[in-house]
């Protein structure tokens, strides 16, 4: 009995997890930012929890690169400092995506904090 109970507590946990990656590869990949005055950004959601961004704001450009995790219907993005790259002088500007929560609409990735929402791109196709 004992091992029947273990049994099927490990397809419950297996069931989870796999539902939850299934989440996370469905969230993952090419979006661009749209909505936001003046300002212009792309971010990489990649399937392993990792993420890249870049934003421009004017003259000011930054990349940042960190890791990404949902959580329920928010996605949860913290900057890793060590890696943060400036393009140019940011001025902080990469400390945008320093903990930036996202709430994942239908269609796409609402940045309340940037007044805009990040669309994914489209599946690109591989040449003929």
């Amino acid at each position: 009995m004992k091992g029947l109970v273990t049994l099927i507590s490990s397809l419950l946990l297996a069931a989870c997890a796999s539902t939850g990656d299934a989440g996370a590869r469905s969230l993952a990949g090419h979006y661009y930012l749209q909505g936001a005055m003046e300002m212009g950004s792309e971010l990489l959601l990649n399937d392993d929890g990792s993420f890249e961004a870049v934003v421009a704001y004017g003259a000011l450009d930054a990349y940042a690169q960190g890791t990404w995790r949902q959580a329920g219907d928010l996605l949860v993005l913290h900057r890793e400092p060590s890696n943060a790259r400036l393009v140019r002088s940011d001025m902080g500007l990469g400390g945008l995506f320093d903990e930036l929560w996202l709430r994942v609409g239908s269609d796409c990735l609402i940045a309340e904090a940037l007044n805009g929402c990040y669309a994914k791109a489209p599946a690109r196709k591989p040449f003929d």
